[in-house]
C-alpha cells in the first residue's frame, strides 16, 4: 500500500526529521504503541531494547509512535535504553487513524486472553497512569519509500508480534499483512 507522501512530509520525529525522507533513505519499522501505562506497551519496549541491535544489523530504522507528549516519550524510551531511537508524539491519534488502527472492543482490551497473558508478565498486572487513550490498539508497519511493505495489526491488546519475523519480509518479494 502506497502512503500519501504529502502526509508523510508533515509528520516529524522528536529529532525534527520528516517521515517521508526517513522512509526514502531507510527501511523503517514504525511501531504504534498502546498507552505508556499499559503492561503490553512496557513489554514491547522491553522486547525492542533486546532486539534493537539485530534490527540495526538488518538496516531497519526503528521509529515509535505514541500518544503522549514528547517529554514523556523521551523518559519512557530512556527507561528502556531506547533513547537513541526516534519517536513521534501523536496525542490526537491522527497518525493511528491514518494507518487504520482502531479503538479496541471490550474483549480486545480486557478479554480472557488479555488477562491470562498480563498475569504472567514480569511487569505484573500493574497498570500505570495511562499516557494516551486506553482504548487505542497498537500496530507495526514496515515502510520503505513511502510504501507499507509489511504490517502486523493487533487483534488483541495481548498480541505479541514477532518483530524480527516481520523484518524478515525484506528477503521476500511478496507483500503480506497480518
Amino acid at each position: 500500500m502506497t502512503l500519501d507522501l504529502e502526509i508523510l512530509e508533515a509528520i516529524f520525529t522528536n529529532e525534527g526529521n520528516d517521515l517521508r525522507t526517513i522512509t526514502e533513505e531507510n527501511t523503517v519499522m514504525l511501531v504504534f504503541l498502546r498507552h505508556f501505562g499499559c503492561v503490553f506497551c512496557r513489554e514491547a519496549l522491553d522486547d525492542f531494547s533486546k532486539i534493537k541491535e539485530e534490527l540495526n544489523q538488518l538496516d531497519i530504522k526503528l521509529i515509535f509512535v505514541h500518544m503522549s507528549e514528547e517529554v514523556y516519550g523521551d523518559q519512557y524510551f530512556k527507561d528502556y535504553g531506547l533513547e537513541s531511537e526516534e519517536h513521534i508524539s501523536d496525542p490526537d491519534m491522527t497518525l493511528y487513524e491514518y494507518f487504520g488502527l482502531q479503538k479496541g472492543t471490550f474483549r480486545e482490551l480486557y478479554g480472557l486472553k488479555v488477562w491470562s497473558r498480563a498475569i504472567n508478565l514480569k511487569f505484573g498486572m500493574e497498570t500505570k497512569k495511562p499516557l494516551g487513550n486506553m482504548k487505542q490498539m497498537p500496530g507495526v508497519f514496515l515502510l520503505k519509500s513511502g510504501e507499507i511493505i509489511n504490517s502486523f495489526i493487533h487483534k488483541s491488546a495481548a498480541d505479541k508480534p514477532d518483530y524480527l519475523e516481520i523484518s524478515k519480509f525484506l528477503c521476500s518479494d511478496n507483500t503480506k499483512s497480518n
